[in-house]
């Protein structure tokens, strides 16, 4: 779908890469572009009684931006790169609307994609309610499912990128607890690396 639309829109298409920590959508920003992840790892950040948290994870082959299509004048939240590096496609959402109404197929492929984002959205606060400890555990199950590199000994590796500030963003807790769960996933054998990259048994 992406090589059709820079085929057909190649003057509205637009592929650049972020540094980390680059902001592509600020708070409170409300875009009328649709952007999809090429390669990296993006977070949606939400601001919460003072404090900054992950409430997801956008990975390679995402599309977001999707309040373009809300009826709401602005939104809550912010999407920042957390890889070293990422680079996103991007088209105005009345474009990608006049090429897709040509090829009305890549319709379903684009639903598709925002149905796995939210369901993956909605599956991260099954596990807000679990003890510190377990939380965590879920989270390294969940980031290792999705972006986990298998090692030559057979064990799932994180990226590192993905630090202790990182899940302590996305489990709601103090890097502190994060350390204290993780020392103690180490000790029952569950997780052989602590440190980054966090390394799973």
């Amino acid at each position: 779908m992406i090589e059709y639309l820079k085929q057909n829109a190649p003057h509205d298409c637009i592929e650049k890469k972020y540094d980390k920590n680059s902001l592509i959508i600020d708070e409170y920003e409300k875009t009328t572009t649709l952007y999809y992840v090429v390669d990296g790892v993006i977070s949606v950040e939400i601001l919460n009684e003072g404090k900054r948290y992950i409430s997801s994870f956008i990975l390679q082959n995402d599309f977001f931006g999707l309040d373009s299509f809300s009826t709401f004048k602005q939104k809550e939240h912010s999407i920042r790169v957390i890889s070293e590096q990422a680079t996103i496609f991007s088209i105005s959402k009345e474009m990608l609307l006049h090429s897709l109404n040509k090829v009305p197929h890549y319709y379903e492929l684009l639903l598709t994609n925002f149905a796995d984002i939210f369901q993956r959205h909605y599956s991260y606060f099954n596990f807000l309610h679990l003890p510190s400890t377990e939380r965590i555990k879920q989270a390294l199950i969940y980031l290792s499912d999705h972006i986990g590199i298998l090692t030559v000994t057979d064990q799932l590796e994180l990226p590192k990128f993905i630090t202790q500030e990182i899940l302590s963003k996305f489990c709601r807790t103090s890097q502190s607890r994060i350390s204290i769960s993780l020392n103690e996933l180490q000790k029952t054998g569950w997780l052989l690396k602590k440190k980054v990259p966090i390394t799973l048994n």
